[in-house]
């Protein structure tokens, strides 16, 4: 005697309709978050670099006061030279010669990274020098920009003449920060 007995398979998984359903729903469900994503990535971007440059430029400032001497802040390519492009890495040492480069008895006292390659920087080149006092010779406002120069996502560090560090913000609540002088900051 043969046992015939049928046994059933039960399938899983998505009729063609579905299928098609669910990417839609995920299609329109991209489509409305990638630009606040976009957004939200431009500003930690900015964010982050600010943060970086106001790291530095408070342990020249401190470094300055502490060891009443002159210390300088200045981008470089190599860790032992200035030069004019804030684009590339900071660092920070004391002059105990004053003329405004390191020489090889001056101690590197810290650096940063370079800058994010998709962020643009304006307002500043060269050097900052922190004297003895904390102050700085010339305000500075360093103005960080996504790279396509887009003003909305603009923001700044704020260098006074007292040597204040501060990070530019939206007083006037028009969309735009402001600069030391209370002008809005501009990618160009």
């Amino acid at each position: 005697m043969k046992n015939n007995r049928q046994v059933t398979v039960n399938q899983a998984g998505l009729t063609l309709l579905e299928l098609l359903i669910a990417i839609a729903i995920v299609a329109i469900m991209l489509t409305t978050v990638a630009p606040a994503i976009q957004s939200i990535l431009i500003k930690s971007r900015i964010t982050s670099d600010l943060n970086s440059l106001s790291a530095v430029a408070q342990r020249a400032r401190f470094t300055a006061v502490d060891e009443q001497s002159n210390v300088v802040m200045c981008p470089t390519k190599n860790y032992t030279s200035c030069v004019s492009s804030w684009k590339n890495a900071t660092m920070i040492f004391v002059d105990d010669d004053g003329n405004g480069s390191r020489d090889t008895s001056e101690t590197l006292i810290t650096t940063s990274d370079p800058l994010n390659s998709a962020n643009t920087i304006y307002g500043i080149s060269g050097t900052i020098t922190f004297n003895e006092q904390g102050g700085i010779s010339q305000a500075a406002t360093i103005t960080l920009c996504p790279k396509d120069n887009s003003s909305e996502y603009a923001s700044a560090l704020l260098l006074s003449l007292y040597g204040r560090i501060s990070v530019a913000v939206d007083s006037d609540g028009d969309g735009t920060k402001e600069d030391l002088a209370g002008a809005g900051l501009s990618c160009s």
